[in-house]
């Protein structure tokens, strides 16, 4: 082998990835060629998704980007489940460098693993700079990538864009690849320069002596599906994807189908083995289940994990969802029919709903679950003349007040005007977030006349990012604790154009004073997210009702509670101990050892005899057993 392949060949090594117990996973994005949701906080978003990821279970989508924007956040990403989209940008160059495979789970258009489209010709201002180099991206430097599993490749309309015809596409491909398709555009504004003349042959992604294409396919010895020369004993382990290292299944650059710590394997090791001596199965001690390309010990959290041994974010047909005493989710075969649950938008027969409406709003009353999302959009609330569908009123809003969890997301881009906040969701608890809005939202308010959140109970977003932008009037966005509510790194709040913070601190819009850490959804003693002092039902007191005040109470856990109403208050002291009959200092009328009662019992039959009990009360009010021989009345 030539030294510049050799050094090429090093530069891979450098690359190699980690066990998959090690490896960084990110969600992607499902947005296509559409507007951000948020243009001011996109890049924000963006780094916040991608920050030190290695493996995006979706798609990565890289698309209205100003060409100061600097995407050094990209530069660990080395897998793509989905297709990559770069597009409608000005940047010059994607550090996608460590980028080697695009499985190509899912396809852009149906048909593409990679996209780069419509990069260019815009300038940054609309006076633009004399001198300046005109923006768009210059060359795709995607030096490691050596696999595409499924789909073809699309560049169209990349007026700067060198070297995309230097790439000897076909060797990237896999064997079975059966939308290969090539789509390459080469009209440019520039003229580029050849490929260095250390490449041979002459393929490149760019003019760099660095961006020298590697071949794993084209060059190899008949029988070969990838390979690290062209010698038959340079032949890569047929589980390999993108090349390797030497001839062995843990030499693989990446896995055709599952890494399992850091060997690649058709199928990842069973949960259950038969045992052939005792004709029984036994759980397998060495059994993983399957995320994504990755066999792992567990399913990572807000997944759930099925019998079949696989991650999930919907439980398959004739399961349903369990939570176990750890607190992990699973699936679990129902033994009769299963149990009639709630499900929200894009699901079972919601799926093509796009918002909640007044046509099927009742489908959502008295669940406290909801499967799928929920959305609000303008034509929630002015109807629909053509499907004759009512505007949605304000008051059957209060559907929601039962509901304590979201397994999709929650979108609200249009809200009834005399709502000043989110209270109809005041028991919403956790907003799983399996699926994202966007593939990036779990959590999104935009537009709203609301003035506070009035959220306070929530307490978990599992997954995505919260975007609150675009709400003129809304306060006590920064005094809730977000970093507590999100469950892994790459969750973040993303928050524009609403209102100014000096603004509503001046207008005495502020945390009530015995919140805890100044962290509260809106105003007043009800909705703290935590209290400094006490919390008695849902509002934040400064004492409880121990020795004073009725009724009165015992703490427990800093939760002021009621004592028993048979329960005689008293002076300087404690009244109660608990909340039962038995828990009372004294009683208000009469003591049924060891209940305070109301009353004695008259002719009371217990529950194991059929023999009444009649009492009385003595002077001390404690009731005494009837003699036999007394006549009742």
């Amino acid at each position: 082998m030539e030294l510049a392949a050799w050094y090429r060949w090093g530069l891979l090594l450098a690359l190699l990835p980690p066990g998959a117990a090690g490896t960084q996973v990110c969600t992607g994005t499902d947005m296509k060629l559409r507007l951000p949701a948020s243009p001011e906080t996109h890049l924000d978003m963006l780094r916040h998704l991608y920050q030190g990821c290695q493996v995006v279970q979706g798609n990565l989508e890289l698309t209205h980007l100003p060409g100061n924007a600097s995407l050094f956040f990209l530069q660990d990403i080395q897998e793509v489940q989905g297709y990559v989209l770069i597009a409608h940008s000005q940047v010059t160059q994607v550090p996608l460098q460590r980028l080697r495979i695009i499985r190509g789970t899912q396809l852009f258009q149906d048909s593409y693993a990679l996209a780069v489209l419509d990069n260019g010709d815009q300038q940054d201002s609309a006076t633009p700079v004399a001198g300046a180099s005109p923006g768009g991206l210059r060359e795709l430097q995607l030096r490691s990538l050596t696999e595409i599993l499924k789909g073809g490749v699309l560049m169209q309309r990349n007026p700067q864009l060198c070297h995309q015809d230097t790439v000897l596409w076909t060797d990237i491909f896999h064997k079975n690849n059966r939308l290969a398709l090539l789509q390459i555009d080469t009209n440019r504004s520039r003229a580029c320069k050849p490929c260095s003349p250390s490449c041979s042959p002459s393929h490149c992604w760019g003019e760099s002596s660095k961006d020298c294409q590697i071949l794993t396919r084209t060059l190899c010895a008949s029988g070969c599906a990838r390979c690290k020369g062209s010698l038959p004993t340079d032949c890569c382990h047929e589980q390999c994807a993108a090349g390797c290292t030497g001839p062995k299944h843990s030499d693989c650059l990446a896995c055709l189908h599952f890494n399992h710590s850091g060997i690649c394997e058709l199928h990842c090791p069973a949960l259950v083995t038969y045992n052939t001596d005792t004709f029984e199965s036994m759980p397998n001690p060495e059994g993983r289940y399957t995320f994504g390309a990755s066999c792992v010990t567990t399913c990572p959290y807000n997944y759930l994990s099925t019998d079949v041994g696989s991650c999930t974010l919907v439980c398959p047909l004739n399961n349903q969802e369990v939570t176990a005493e750890d607190g992990t989710q699973r699936c679990e075969k129902c033994s009769k029919p299963c149990a009639r649950v709630c499900y929200g938008l894009g699901m079972e027969h919601l799926r093509e709903a796009r918002a909640v409406t007044s046509a099927n709003i009742q489908e959502f009353a008295g669940c406290k679950k909801i499967f799928g999302s929920l959305a609000f959009l303008p034509e929630s609330f002015e109807g629909n003349p053509a499907s004759n569908t009512a505007p949605l009123e304000p008051e059957q809003l209060r559907v929601f007040e039962t509901l304590e969890e979201i397994t999709g997301y929650l979108y609200i881009s249009a809200w009834p005007d005399s709502l000043p906040e989110l209270s109809v969701f005041q028991n919403l608890q956790v907003i799983r977030g399996r699926v994202l809005h966007d593939g990036a939202y779990s959590l999104t308010l935009q537009g709203l006349g609301i003035r506070w959140l009035g959220l306070r109970s929530l307490r978990e977003l599992g997954s995505g990012l919260a975007l609150i932008h675009r709400n003129a009037h809304l306060c006590f966005v920064h005094t809730v604790p977000w970093d507590q509510l999100f469950r892994n790194p790459h969750q973040a709040l993303l928050h524009s154009a609403n209102r100014p913070e000096d603004e509503c601190v001046g207008e005495g819009l502020a945390c009530y004073p015995l919140c805890a850490h100044g962290h509260c959804w809106g105003p007043g003693p009800t909705q703290c997210v935590n209290c400094s002092q006490f919390l008695r039902g849902q509002e934040c007191v400064e004492e409880c009702r121990v020795l004073q005040g009725l009724p009165r109470e015992y703490v427990k856990d800093r939760y002021c509670l009621p004592c028993h109403p048979e329960c005689q208050p008293q002076n300087g002291s404690v009244t109660c101990l608990g909340s039962e009959a038995d828990q009372c200092m004294a009683c208000a009328h009469y003591k049924d050892a060891p209940l305070c009662v109301a009353r004695c019992p008259s002719g009371v039959k217990t529950d194991h005899s059929f023999m009444p009990i009649w009492k009385f009360p003595d002077e001390e009010g404690t009731c005494q057993p009837c003699p036999i021989n007394c006549t009742h009345s």
